[in-house]
């Protein structure tokens, strides 16, 4: 055999555009079948607020949010409401830098007074605090850094944690 250099096809350069589009459409359909979803928040490397979307028929994908999306999302997981409830999806806004978004997320549901059921910290070994809130629909999970600040902003609310 004998010594030869390899050479990989270059693939085209990738749009690097989030095909927001297909991800809106797949939770469309998914509520449509009323299935229960998996939902945890975060924010993508590009600063924008992203839901990861997950359910027993479908593994998990990102669908990057606005408020009417986010409103959308949670009125279905509340109610089991269906709507079209963007009609832009790939009109999406960054956040701030070292925004996170799941904290505020969380934040806005404690100001609202929903319960939230935390992991106990003394259970937690990670770095991390827990937690989940279920609803009709499906279930919104936590994962936001523990951190003294993090410890202190939960207690404010009064969340045994």
């Amino acid at each position: 055999m004998k010594k030869g250099t390899f050479t990989l096809p270059i693939l085209q350069e990738a749009q690097g555009q989030y095909d927001n589009i297909g991800a809106y459409n797949q939770l469309q359909a998914m509520m449509k079948a009323g299935q229960k979803l998996s939902v945890k928040f975060y924010t993508s490397k590009d600063n924008k607020p992203c839901a990861w979307i997950e359910s027993k028929q479908v593994k998990g994908f990102r669908y990057e949010l606005k408020d009417v999306s986010f409103t959308g999302l949670i009125n279905y997981l509340m109610s089991g409401e269906i709507a079209d409830f963007d009609a832009s999806p790939m009109e999406t806004q960054p956040l701030e830098e070292e925004t996170n978004y799941a904290l505020l997320v969380l934040m806005l549901m404690l100001e609202e007074h929903w319960s939230i059921q935390f992991t106990p910290l003394f259970r937690e070994r990670s770095n991390y605090i827990t937690g989940q809130k279920v609803l009709r629909k499906g279930t919104i999970y936590f994962r936001i850094p523990r951190t003294d600040e993090n410890i202190e902003l939960l207690r404010d609310y009064n969340v045994a944690i």
